[in-house]
């Protein structure tokens, strides 16, 4: 008994710590339950669980499954940009406070699109259905294939269905033209184009080919020609269209109508240019009774129906025409008319028949216009004569400088071969060819001499120039060879140091093609400006606006110029001989200075033209004095605008032996250092 009731109290015991433990769990898993009901509920009243896109589209930011989207959130496993394929994917989304898992469902619901290509295949070609569509879009791998296609190889049109299926079975149906051909409908061509190729019908290649055959006189008759081909045993038919779209194109003449000819619209127009045949008529019908020029109207049609309009002159002649000798004398009446008439008829103008061809001479005849045809021919040959020149080998010349022509027309002379250059001794002919196609030969020896003489220098003498200023070696410097005429100038200033004060040393030299020397050496004195460039350039602008107007010309610029500096610089005896710049300005600003002054004001104004320009020093005398030689393409001239001494006798632009009449001294000068001066009185640059 006792033991029965030992093992009763220790079930009882166990129950009750068994009830025990359920007091104290069962709260606490209710609460549990009860906290992840919560927990569930906040989740999904903030969360989307599910989010559907597109095939293609890009992922969603991870706050687009919030229902806030404001709230800050972010994917706790970076996903894809965009998904290739269609599914569902799960995400988890992180938040501040806890990782939310959704998925992102990935649908393809668009069917592929496509550009028909309406197609024109060779009769011996098959296509693919790929090659009847372009611009293809979809997400996915798109099969493309017939759903009707077209019977290649076969003649004819066809509707073909081209099926477009991609991986998710969305399908499109594109309708696609097709025409298989063998050649091309029509050709059309102009008139005048050449005789097409096979190729230009056919619509691919084929190895046998036969074709109606299409003659050049075909592609200048407009009109539609059946070509039928036969390729590769297919035959087919097409059309080649010869059009003619362009109009004629003519010159107008000037057509004279000599006594008991009749006119044509033929004879008022040259160079036609039509590919087909063109008809002439009058639009205006010229009347042979008038003597004065009429102004006519022909109509060119051509076989395309085109038409063009050519203005001509008709002149109707009662005289009839005569044939004389070139001559120098002029034309007489009598030789056009005889007896009576003539005494009665007289020549508008003179006319010296010197020129070979007909001409139309305008004569009066009882008080009435009429016009006569001359016809001038020349059938006297030139007369050629030899001269003494002097010659010099490897110096080529023109055959003129070895004969004079004496002929009444224009001649054309040259060598019956091209004298050897080298050779100081050899025979040549000259052959002289008049304006009436006459030819004389001349044969003679020609002497040739080496060419020992060397370049002469001009303008190379002693100079001033400005300290830290570019100077111009070759200013009005120039070579001239007995045989090459103008020859290069080199300078040799390698000891000049242009930035500091002092006298160096510069050599000029020059060589001829034959390599005979010529060198110089002077002085350039190097100084510091007292004007600098810039304001004497602004002087110079100020003084040309108030003597220059807009529609000068050269010469009338220089000559302005001199008039200026000729009136406004008073005479004083005294000036910097070392800066023209400053004596320049000095002149043209205080209106005084000697004759450097004068020449220096000059050279500053006439380097604002396109004048040359030289500076002249008297030699030979015990007094000093500057003028100018100037070129404007005349050749040089005397410029001296100084209102001193003999130069108020105005020399401008005088040749040397203008001076010389007024004075064989004052304008005395070395000419060996300058370019020849002009020997004709200056003409105005005329």
């Amino acid at each position: 008994m006792k033991r029965e009731k030992t093992e009763a109290e220790a079930a009882h015991r166990e129950q009750s710590l068994w009830f025990g433990i359920l007091r104290v769990v069962l709260p606490l898993f209710a609460a549990v339950l009860a906290g992840l009901f919560v927990l569930v509920c906040a989740i999904y009243g903030r969360a989307r669980s599910s989010l559907t896109i597109e095939l293609g589209e890009d992922t969603p930011e991870a706050s687009a499954f919030l229902r806030k989207e404001t709230d800050a959130a972010s994917y706790l496993t970076q996903p894809e940009a965009h998904y290739r394929k269609p599914g569902n994917y799960r995400l988890t989304v992180h938040t501040r406070t806890m990782d939310i898992p959704v998925t992102l469902c990935v649908k393809d619901t668009v069917a592929p699109k496509a550009t028909a290509i309406e197609t024109t295949v060779p009769a011996n070609v098959t296509l693919t259905p790929d090659k009847l569509v372009k611009n293809l879009r979809d997400q996915s791998i798109v099969k493309i294939s017939f759903e009707t296609a077209p019977t290649f190889g076969t003649i004819g049109d066809y509707d073909a269905v081209v099926l477009l299926e991609d991986e998710s079975c969305n399908r499109t149906r594109v309708d696609v033209p097709v025409h298989v051909r063998v050649a091309r409908e029509a050709l059309t061509l102009e008139a005048g184009s050449s005789v097409p190729e096979q190729t230009a019908f056919l619509i691919g290649e084929y190895r046998d080919v036969d074709m109606t055959e299409i003659t050049e006189s075909m592609m200048h008759e407009p009109g539609d020609y059946r070509i039928r081909i036969i390729a590769d045993r297919t035959e087919t038919e097409t059309m080649l269209t010869v059009q003619d779209t362009v109009p004629p194109t003519a010159n107008g003449t000037t057509c004279i109508v000599l006594p008991g000819e009749d006119v044509t619209p033929e004879m008022l127009f040259t160079d036609l240019k039509d590919e087909t045949e063109v008809l002439a008529a009058f639009v205006t019908k010229p009347d042979p009774k008038l003597r004065m020029p009429q102004t006519v109207e022909v109509k060119l049609t051509d076989l395309g129906g085109n038409e063009a309009t050519v203005t001509s002159t008709v002149l109707f002649s009662g005289i009839e025409p005569i044939e004389i000798e070139a001559r120098t004398a002029p034309l007489t009446v009598s030789e056009l008319l005889e007896g009576d008439e003539a005494s009665d008829a007289a020549l508008t103008g003179p006319f010296i028949p010197s020129v070979p061809g007909s001409h139309l001479i305008p004569v009066t005849i009882n008080g009435q216009e009429n016009i006569a045809v001359v016809n001038v021919k020349d059938t006297t040959p030139p007369d050629v004569a030899v001269k003494k020149t002097t010659g010099y080998t490897n110096t080529p010349l023109e055959p003129e400088a070895f004969v004079s022509v004496n002929d009444v027309t224009e001649t054309e002379i040259r060598f019956a071969e091209e004298p050897d250059w080298t050779k100081e001794m050899q025979e040549v002919t000259v052959i002289a060819t008049d304006a009436g196609g006459n030819s004389v030969e001349k044969r003679f020896t020609l002497k040739l001499k080496p060419d020992t003489e060397a370049p002469v220098l001009y303008g190379v003498k002693n100079r001033f120039c400005y300290v830290g200023e570019p100077v111009a070696y070759l200013a009005e410097v120039s070579a001239v060879d007995n045989c090459d005429g103008e020859v290069k100038v080199e300078v040799d200033a390698s000891n000049v140091n242009e930035s500091r004060r002092g006298n160096y040393r510069v050599t000029y030299r020059a060589t001829d093609r034959a390599g005979n020397t010529v060198r110089k050496t002077v002085t350039f004195k190097f100084i510091r400006a007292k004007v600098d460039d810039d304001e004497a350039q602004a002087v110079a602008e100020k003084t040309i606006k108030k003597i220059f107007t807009d529609d000068m010309t050269l010469a009338e610029q220089i000559e302005a110029i001199f008039d200026y500096v000729h009136t406004h610089i008073r005479y004083t005896p005294k000036s910097n001989k070392q800066d023209w710049r400053s004596e320049a300005v000095r002149g043209l600003t205080t209106g005084r200075g000697d004759c450097f002054t004068s020449c220096s004001a000059a050279r500053l104004l006439l380097e604002q033209t396109d004048a040359q320009i030289m500076s002249v020093q008297r030699a030979g005398a015990n007094t000093h004095h500057y003028w100018l030689l100037v070129n404007i393409g005349t050749g040089w001239y005397h410029y001296d605008p100084s209102c001193v001494g003999a130069s108020r006798r105005r020399c401008f632009m005088w040749t040397t032996e203008q001076t010389r009449k007024v004075s064989k001294t004052y304008w005395g000068f070395n000419a060996s250092l300058y370019p020849p001066v002009a020997t004709e009185p200056y003409n105005g640059g005329k």
